[in-house]
């Protein structure tokens, strides 16, 4: 497996959440979501060759719905409409909770948006979404991990104003 980046970005004011035209963001909304994250994971790491396993919803649960920070208002999907006018989940991205009470940190978690989709502001107005909530919640500094092998992503962290921490 690659190296595990820890990454992290100090907020000075709260983000503006620009709109990426056609796509909406919606919260989770229960059990009927798990399928459609977890074919989301499935197909923007499919490339992917280190970190990524398959999943299914018992891991859903593990990963999510067990922890004691798991709300639905801190899990957001980006949707767009189809050609059958059906909303598609094209990118998704979770603000977690690193460590224990009081010292925990807000993490951004799992952000994922499909390969063809990329590239036309989503993963940037999903980020802008957790860090505005970090905001909201008068925290003023985010935390992220991803893979040294992951360059999309750490391309996009940087960009993002993201530096590497100490681990």
């Amino acid at each position: 497996m690659g190296s595990v980046i820890q990454l992290t970005r100090r907020l000075s004011q709260r983000p503006t959440i620009c709109e990426v035209p056609s796509v909406r963001l919606r919260h989770y909304a229960g059990s009927e979501d798990v399928e459609r994250w977890l074919e989301l994971r499935r197909r923007a790491f499919a490339r992917q060759r280190v970190g990524v396993g398959d999943w299914n919803a018992a891991d859903f649960a593990r990963e999510f719905l067990d922890k004691p920070w798991w709300s639905p208002e801190r899990m957001w999907l980006a949707e767009t409409s189809s050609w059958t006018g059906r909303a598609k989940a094209v990118g998704t991205v979770t603000l977690a909770r690193r460590g224990k009470p009081p010292e925990d940190k807000p993490a951004m978690h799992w952000l994922a948006v499909l390969p063809g989709y990329r590239r036309r502001g989503i993963g940037r107005l999903l980020a802008a979404t957790v860090e505005a909530a970090v905001w909201d919640a008068g925290g003023r500094q985010v935390w992220l991990e991803t893979h040294a092998a992951w360059k999309e992503a750490l391309q996009l962290y940087e960009r993002l104003g993201y530096e590497p921490t100490a681990q």
